[in-house]
């Protein structure tokens, strides 16, 4: 029986795992360390998938789960409290795939050959998940967070969604 050099096969799955979990914390390591974040850690790495924990927009805890071996990555329940047949719902989903348009500026657009982003809404929470096409896990957590983050600074503040956020966020109307 003729010896491999490069060992065995499900070596080489959990080293590329482990070097994009490494890509992906340092990516999320250094939006923090910007003040991006308010809160950040890294999971390990098992079976190709990795956890990362972050506090952000309105001091509240996201989960990112990375799975490197399916090339995606979600998080859980981005917003709470919205109704899958609500109108809110419905604008969210076009709002997420404005995102993919072509006549957004480069800087905002997430390119349909790397990557798509796609809402779904279980019990009323809804999760993002993206799809990674070509590889490229920076691009994908990149544009990933900038989603996210326009969820908050974009569809919520910019829309008709001030009760929502009051109500949601336990915020002050009168200090926003």
């Amino acid at each position: 029986m003729p010896v491999s050099s490069a060992g065995p096969p499900e070596e080489k799955p959990m080293i590329e795992a482990q070097s994009q979990m490494d890509a992906v914390r340092g990516l999320l390591a250094g939006y923090a360390e910007r003040g991006v974040f308010r809160g950040f850690s890294a999971g390990k790495v098992r079976g190709g998938k990795a956890t990362f924990r972050i506090v952000w927009h309105r001091n509240r805890v996201f989960d990112l789960a990375c799975d490197f071996d399916a090339a995606a990555l979600r998080c859980p329940q981005v917003l709470v409290n919205v109704p899958a047949d609500s109108t809110m719902y419905q604008e969210l989903k076009e709002f997420i795939k404005s995102r993919h348009a072509d006549d957004l500026p480069e800087h905002r657009r997430i390119d349909r050959r790397k990557a798509q982003v796609q809402p779904y809404n279980r019990q009323g929470n809804v999760s993002l998940v993206l799809r990674i096409k070509d590889g490229d896990c920076e691009y994908g957590v990149r544009k990933f967070i900038h989603v996210v983050h326009e969820v908050f600074v974009t569809f919520l503040a910019d829309g008709n969604y001030m009760d929502y956020m009051v109500e949601t966020f336990d915020l002050d109307p009168d200090h926003m």
